[in-house]
Parts: structure tokens; C-alpha cells; sequence
């Protein structure tokens, strides 16, 4: 017959680690807040991007403009319903994928991050 010794043993913890690693000695660190700017009116933006390289309406000529890829990146909302993102100068633009057509202008959505 073999006999079976379950040992545990209990280590202190401390109630005020930070972080499960920190009685380790390792390293902690520590996410940063996304925030994300205020939606804001049409008017406001132009005032605080400067006047738009593009005009909502224009159909962008192929090979030009840049598609913006994994906006969620960027903290702008996945692309959806037949539109996607364009970088157009340094600004972001929602442009219908099939006409290529400039549907708004995105750029105050982008998180801080955005170059």
C-alpha cells in the first residue's frame, strides 16, 4: 500500500501588490487609459484640423490615397457597410470602397495615436 503526503505550503501575500508579479521581484507595469476625443461638430473640426485636403462628395482617383488599414488600431471604429478609411494627407477619411466617393471626414474619431 503506498501512502500519499500532500504537502502546501503557505507563502504571505501581500494584500498590496499591484500586480501578481510584483513579490517576484519582477517587473510591473501598468496599461494606459485610452481616451477618446469628444465627437464634435463639423465647424469645430475644421477649426481645430485646419481646412480639409478633400471635399465630401469628391471621388478619389485610384492609386493616389492610401487605404487605412486596421483602423481599430487607431481607435477608429472597424470599417463597415461597404466603406473603409482612406488616409488622405493627415487626415482619415470614410470613403465608399465600390465608387471610391469621400463620405465624412474621421479624423477627430482617431485615439491619440494617430500620426
Amino acid at each position: 500500500m503506498f501512502r500519499v503526503l500532500i504537502v502546501f505550503a503557505f507563502l504571505p501575500v501581500s494584500v498590496s501588490a499591484q500586480c501578481l508579479t510584483a513579490n517576484t521581484g519582477a517587473g510591473c507595469a501598468q496599461a494606459r487609459e485610452v481616451v477618446r476625443p469628444p465627437i464634435t461638430s463639423a465647424a469645430t473640426v475644421e477649426r481645430d484640423l485646419g481646412p480639409p485636403p478633400v471635399e465630401i462628395g469628391d471621388i478619389l482617383e485610384k492609386g493616389r490615397y492610401s487605404m487605412l488599414m486596421n483602423a481599430p488600431w487607431y481607435g477608429l471604429p472597424p470599417a463597415k457597410d461597404g466603406w473603409v478609411y482612406f488616409r488622405i494627407e493627415d487626415d482619415v477619411y470614410r470613403v465608399d470602397f465600390r465608387t471610391r466617393e469621400v463620405l465624412e471626414r474621421a479624423t477627430a474619431e482617431a485615439g491619440r495615436n494617430w500620426p
